[in-house]
């Protein structure tokens, strides 16, 4: 995963005053995953990352990848 999109899961969750327990709640992953994500240890599912590029758009957060 991109640095930038490592990023956009931080912004999301400080947008929206959200811990990682939260995000992963929201989507359905475990807090250890949420985790990995953002220290870029793994990658979001398909499912996983078409659920962030949902809560992104409603956001606000651009989700595309450049």
């Amino acid at each position: 995963m991109r640095e930038v999109f490592r990023g956009k899961i931080r912004a999301l969750r400080q947008k929206w005053g959200w811990a990682q327990e939260d995000l992963a709640r929201e989507i359905g992953v475990s807090l250890s995953t949420v985790q990995r994500w953002e220290k870029k240890d793994c990658k979001p599912t398909r499912l996983a990352r078409r659920e962030l590029e949902r809560l992104f758009r409603e956001a606000g957060i651009d989700s595309q990848e450049r």
